[in-house]
């Protein structure tokens, strides 16, 4: 067998001193690499797709069908703070002889001191109103009046952020 032969002490530090300044490189490297698709994902990030989760949705029925007889009423309020739009519903499917029915979407800072946000048209008949509604206050209620002998209908509300 052959003799091997020793690195003097001085050649041993410089293979030391490389391996160190390998690792050196190679951590610089990824951590260069890491900035750069960190970059690239926040330049990404605006033209990305939006998909459906990414907006919440909450269906409110402010009044289940039923009939309601002459009268002026309101719905609960229902805190609709998290929502930035939304739809009302309005579904007529009986009406009493000659009777019409208001309906008013009032909103509230508060839950306390409520203002009319929308009116929605005089419904005389049965079928279906959408009504759009944005920049509403902390919560929202229906305001109803039924005139004349009664009304068949209920009213949901769809809202989104």
């Amino acid at each position: 067998m052959g003799k091997r032969s020793k690195l003097p002490s001085e050649a041993f530090s410089l293979v030391e001193a490389a391996r160190h300044i390998g690792q050196g490189v190679k951590s610089q490297w990824r951590a260069g690499w890491a900035c750069f698709l960190a970059i690239l994902v926040c330049l990404m990030a605006p033209i990305l797709p939006v998909y459906a989760a990414d907006h919440a949705t909450r269906t409110i029925t402010f009044l289940s069908s039923g009939l309601k007889t002459a009268a002026t009423s309101q719905s609960s309020a229902f805190d609709v703070s998290a929502y930035a739009e939304g739809q009302v519903f309005v579904d007529v499917t009986a009406e009493g002889s000659v009777s019409t029915l208001d309906i008013t979407i009032q909103t509230s800072p508060d839950n306390v001191t409520w203002y009319t946000h929308t009116t929605v048209a005089q419904i005389s008949a049965t079928g279906q109103t959408r009504v759009a509604v944005t920049n509403f206050g902390n919560y929202m209620r229906i305001y109803y009046a039924v005139t004349g002998t009664s009304m068949t209908f209920s009213v949901v509300g769809v809202f989104k952020n």
